[in-house]
């Protein structure tokens, strides 16, 4: 009878602390950023991440090992490369059966590295996807599904390496996406996000969030975005952006949500009294609006650096004939301008510089003349 119950305790600890997870790192080698998210139907998925401020970050899930982690860990400390590293760990398994791990590492070296490992012996569903900058992993998965959202919401989401891991695990909140969790109806039990600084150390990273358990029926990705949202007003997303302008005229506008957009602030080489937007007509201005572009006077050639929250998308008001307008804060073709009622005049985008001349891009801080057929919306959304 001690033996049947040992056994059963043994098959206990197995299932439920095997850590069959689903799993993002990912850097940016932009900001030099690096970030670890993930999920699990047991509580404590976060033991899974190991974050290097500067260098990278690795998992190792599925029957997480302390031992394969920290080999892992020194491994990336000492400057091994992603395949490197999950070579030895493979090679080197603690228990001596690597088929039943899996890893997902990634590094900032020439711009992004990254090498995955799914062992044969993990639970189904598994499989990993790898790109530059990312690794995304998981096994006991409801389907491939789980790690292609994760996937698409990482790369087609805009902002910071924490907007992006944030979205990612949004990606996978699909109830079963851990199969374990299906009959509560919920992804997992713990989720977590870490984002690190190229200048933090591994014990106070930029971002640190952690839900360890959930309540009956409350999936955990759930509360990490209630947590991420309370932190994000403190740490938004920000972007900095150089506008180079010409003495006398030039078309402008604003690039970013600015803390203060009045237009001596922004633009100190401006000619007071100089910014004029057009709305059938000429109106002298004191501040910028997202959007709107504006006529405004230099008395030297220069250019200004300013730092604000990112304009990711924007819906225009326009009337029916020309406008002024500006763009978000990222170089924009001309073919992402959404026009839904057909309104834009082909062939009448134009810029300002001693002359006017058509365009294929809106330039971030710079305006544009547009002229429509009739009044409606536009909208600019990459």
């Amino acid at each position: 009878m001690k033996i049947i119950r040992c056994f059963l305790l043994l098959l206990f600890i197995s299932q439920n602390l095997s850590q069959d997870t689903f799993s993002i790192v990912a850097v940016d080698p932009v900001t030099q950023e690096v970030g670890s998210a993930g999920a699990s139907c047991i509580n404590g998925s976060i033991i899974i991440s190991d974050v290097h401020p500067g260098i990278g970050a690795v998992h190792t899930q599925s029957y997480w090992n302390s031992t394969n982690q920290n080999n892992a860990s020194d491994l990336m400390a000492q400057g091994y490369t992603p395949e490197e590293i999950i070579e030895y760990l493979v090679e080197n398994d603690a228990q001596g059966n690597p088929t039943i791990r899996q890893y997902g590492v990634v590094d900032l070296v020439d711009l992004g590295r990254s090498a995955a490992f799914t062992g044969e012996n993990c639970y189904n569903y598994k499989d990993h996807i790898l790109g530059t900058t990312y690794s995304i992993q998981g096994n006991i998965l409801l389907g491939q599904e789980v790690l292609d959202s994760m996937e698409t919401n990482f790369l087609n989401t805009s902002g910071s390496l924490a907007t992006r891991l944030m979205a990612a695990m949004q990606g996978a909140k699909i109830p079963g996406a851990d199969t374990r969790c299906l009959s509560s109806g919920i992804s997992s039990l713990s989720a977590f996000i870490r984002v690190a600084q190229p200048t933090n150390s591994e014990d106070s990273l930029y971002l640190h969030l952690n839900v360890n358990n959930t309540q009956p029926g409350i999936d955990p990705i759930d509360t990490l975005q209630d947590l991420f949202d309370e932190w994000y007003v403190d740490n938004p997303d920000l972007v900095t952006i150089q506008i180079e302008y010409n003495e006398g005229w030039n078309l402008m506008g604003l690039p970013a949500y600015l803390d203060d957009a009045e237009y001596g602030s922004m633009f100190p080489d401006a000619i007071t009294g100089t910014l004029f937007s057009f709305d059938s007509g000429y109106t002298s201005e004191s501040e910028l609006i997202p959007g709107m572009g504006y006529w405004l006077r230099f008395s030297t050639n220069g250019s200004v650096i300013v730092t604000g929250v990112p304009i990711y998308d924007i819906t225009l008001l326009l009337n029916e004939g020309w406008n002024i307008i500006t763009g978000i804060s990222a170089v924009t073709d001309v073919n992402d301008i959404q026009d839904p009622g057909g309104i834009i005049v082909s062939g009448t985008l134009y810029d300002f510089d001693y002359g006017y001349g058509q365009v294929e891009e809106l330039v971030p801080g710079h305006g544009y003349w547009i002229r429509t057929s009739g009044a409606g919306e536009i909208m600019i959304n990459p």
